[in-house]
């Protein structure tokens, strides 16, 4: 705080108190007077005017106008609902609250339980709005893998994931995007690797990813053309064979050099 805060804090103090009146302040600190007298005469009005009581005439007549008012501007009441719309809306928070709290519960649910129709079904509605479908089945493929191992034992609960574990994989076999058949191919030998760990074996996938199986999932391969079998050539028949006449030694010695021996061709049959 400067000097003149300090002297203003004193003389509205004393001012307070009835100690000392503005020109007294004023007088004790004249470098000061100009700043500090119009300060402390509204310091003094404010603290007149604590004494100041209104008169009976004063409140009646307010109290006159404030009723005029009142009724010349009445309160405008909200519109409240029914209490069937107040019923509905409350049923209908409730529904929406229980359906997505037991989705969220369902998603623990194993096959056999109760709650495990609720999780296929809102795995149906995922799948169907997801921007990327191939994504969401290898999500479904982990799933039910996952149900495969941790019911082991129970045979209706394992042929039950087993079931929808071949749903999946059969959407997955028929993905023709180059880039998603090479995830979907590292997916499925993970499966087969833990689910023959856990003794768990799926023919289907055996199949499809054995080197000699027809559908097996080869990224970016066609499948190999059939081997072409020779097709038998039409039967000719042999050369026919020159025959030489038999001849006397003199006719053949009588040939002059440079001449070939005469063909003759065969007798015909």
């Amino acid at each position: 705080m400067n000097d003149f805060e300090i002297v203003l804090d004193e003389c509205l103090g004393q001012i307070a108190s009835g100690a000392s009146s503005v020109d007294e302040c004023l007088a004790r600190h004249p470098e000061h007077a100009v700043q500090l007298k119009p300060l402390l005469q509204t310091a003094a009005r404010f603290d007149a005017a604590r004494d100041v009581k209104p008169s009976l005439v004063f409140k009646a007549r307010a109290r006159t106008q404030l009723t005029n008012y009142m009724q010349a501007h009445p309160r405008r009441q909200s519109r409240t609902a029914s209490p069937l719309w107040r019923v509905a809306i409350s049923l209908a928070v409730l529904a929406a609250a229980f359906l997505v709290t037991g989705t969220a519960f369902a998603q623990g649910a194993l096959p056999g339980q109760p709650l495990y129709a609720w999780k296929l079904s809102s795995e149906n509605v995922w799948r169907a709005i997801a921007p990327n479908p191939v994504a969401v089945d290898l999500a479904l493929a982990n799933r039910r893998v996952a149900e495969m191992t941790a019911v082991e034992g129970n045979a209706a609960g394992e042929s039950q994931a087993q079931k929808g574990y071949l749903e999946v994989l059969a959407r997955l076999k028929s993905e023709s995007d180059t880039q998603n058949q090479i995830l979907i191919l590292q997916t499925l030998q993970s499966h087969q690797k833990k689910l023959s760990g856990a003794g768990i074996s799926i023919p289907d996938l055996n199949q499809l990813l054995s080197p000699s199986g027809s559908n097996s999932v080869a990224p970016g391969s066609s499948p190999a053309k059939p081997a072409k079998t020779p097709q038998p050539g039409p039967i000719l028949p042999p050369p026919a064979q020159t025959v030489m006449p038999d001849l006397p030694p003199q006719a053949l010695t009588a040939m002059p050099k440079g001449i070939s021996t005469p063909q003759i061709p065969p007798p015909a049959p």
